[in-house]
């Protein structure tokens, strides 16, 4: 079995910096600015975790607080992240990806990723993908994962209303996260805090860092969206 494809993320709301990065692409986010790395870090298991280096770009140790959340196709871990981004020691949350199955582009239109990390007990993690030809979002299928006071909690149903700007880039959001049993939904929000698009193998990617409420709690976190780009015609 080949090894899986790992994703790094960090938010570091007190010091204005967050990353994204995987193989082939990094963003580094300070305050409202962006910045696009063509290479990705080197990964490597260690005892309590992983550990993520870009040459002088960061250094970071990330180490996982809750068991492994399930997602379609990968293993979503919240850890803690301790070291430096430049010459900024960081302290703060992220969250690693295993990704065991890629996604089958073939049969997809979009990918949306959404991660709200308030504190080390509270998150919320969703995955959303939109079937190939389908007419909207009422047809994505979403999974989600709700971590409240320390306990994952089982989600029944997620649904995810976003504003886009002219370009197609998400500029907001609203969450509703329905657990079985409770009659009401637990609603969040988010706003953009920075963001960068770029186009990687025919998609096109429009990456943002949001900063969240729920339930009276506010943190940071991302907004990914995925979008497969058709060749232009002849």
């Amino acid at each position: 079995m080949s090894e899986p494809a790992v994703s790094v993320a960090f938010f570091d709301p007190e010091h204005g910096l967050h990353g994204s990065t995987r193989t082939g692409a990094t963003l580094l986010f300070e305050g409202s600015s962006s910045k696009v790395l063509p290479e990705g870090p080197r990964v490597e298991l260690t005892a309590n975790g992983w550990q993520a280096e870009l040459d002088e770009a960061f250094s970071l140790a990330l180490e996982p607080l809750v068991a492994p959340v399930r997602l379609p196709g990968t293993a979503a871990h919240l850890c803690r992240v301790t070291g430096r981004v430049g010459s900024q020691p960081v302290d703060c949350l992220g969250t690693v990806a295993e990704t065991h199955v890629p996604p089958a582009w073939e049969e997809l239109d979009v990918l949306r990723s959404i991660s709200a990390i308030f504190d080390s007990q509270h998150a919320f993690l969703a995955l959303a993908r939109r079937p190939r030809g389908a007419p909207g979002h009422d047809e994505e299928q979403v999974v989600g994962w709700l971590l409240a006071d320390g306990e994952p909690l089982a989600v029944e149903d997620v649904r995810i209303s976003t504003v886009y700007d002219g370009d197609g880039r998400q500029r907001s959001a609203g969450l509703e996260v329905w657990l079985p049993g409770e009659e009401f939904p637990r609603r969040g929000s988010g706003t953009v805090v920075a963001g960068s698009s770029l186009s990687l193998e025919g998609l096109d990617v429009h990456a943002a860092i949001f900063h969240w409420r729920m339930q009276e709690r506010e943190g940071a976190g991302a907004y990914e969206l995925w979008v497969r780009s058709e060749p232009a015609a002849a």
